[in-house]
């Protein structure tokens, strides 16, 4: 058995403890330490440290004519809300990979969708109580909740008539002045429960609170707040897992 060495990846998003007490190494930078990779993904191999000295762990399996590793392990640590995802199938991938090299666009570009032929199916394992979005409510708590808010009632027949589709391509298409005058009237009045504390993390108007202070900037109101409400707002211990497939939406 060889000791592994990970790559830390660091987001704006990452915490500044967590990783670095993990790794055992001091932060007195105060960097954003997210993510911590072990694995052989192109861009960041991790390394492995032989009797003959340390060598990256894709060179290492291909030289020794080893199965490639069919995973990554990530470590993350998530202080700030993260942005929607959706990752493709294993021939989407394919597709959208050849096609982005074709188009001359490089592996490690900020705006390519596709740097590698995978699909990325994911099982997440919480190592401290943690909060996620996990795919579309089903149909019957969709519909609750599209009634219940005031604001999304002209959402109501566009999901009867279309389904998921319509309905989040029509919020995900609105104009920047439709969405702020849809959602406006909502942060009014859950912004100053969140500021009192009124409101719980169980409730989608505490994240949609959060978001608001987070990101948006005075007057733009950000589209992603429908999918706080649209989809499954799950709460995971210490210990309890879940698995995230392609094509399922998730933040």
């Amino acid at each position: 058995m060889y000791p592994l060495k990970g790559v830390v990846q660091h987001y704006s998003w990452g915490g500044f403890d967590f990783i670095p007490d993990l790794l055992k190494t001091n932060n007195e930078d105060k960097k954003p330490f997210a993510e911590y990779w072990l694995g052989t993904h192109p861009n960041c191999p991790s390394g492995i440290v032989t009797p003959t000295g340390e060598e990256k762990l894709d060179q290492f399996i291909q030289k020794n004519d080893l199965p490639s590793l069919p995973f990554l392990l990530k470590v993350l640590d998530v202080r700030q809300m993260l942005s929607i995802q959706v990752h493709p199938d294993k021939i989407s991938a394919q597709k959208g990979f050849e096609e982005e090299n074709e188009k001359g666009v490089p592996h490690n570009a900020p705006h390519r969708n596709y740097k590698d032929t995978n699909h990325k199916p994911e099982l997440m394992v919480a190592l401290s109580d943690f909060w996620l979005l996990h795919g579309f409510k089903n149909e019957s708590e969709l519909r609750k909740t599209l009634e219940s808010i005031q604001e999304f009632h002209f959402l109501i027949d566009i999901f009867q008539q279309g389904h998921y589709k319509a309905l989040y391509e029509h919020v995900m298409k609105m104009g920047r002045e439709s969405i702020n005058a849809v959602l406006q009237p909502l942060i009014d009045r859950i912004l100053p429960l969140y500021r009192s504390d009124q409101l719980q993390k169980n409730d989608p108007g505490f994240w949609a609170a959060r978001a608001v202070e987070t990101f948006c900037k005075e007057g733009q109101l950000d589209r992603g707040i429908f999918s706080i409400y649209f989809f499954n707002l799950l709460f995971l211990k210490k210990g309890e897992g879940v698995y995230q497939p392609s094509e399922l939406p998730h933040a």
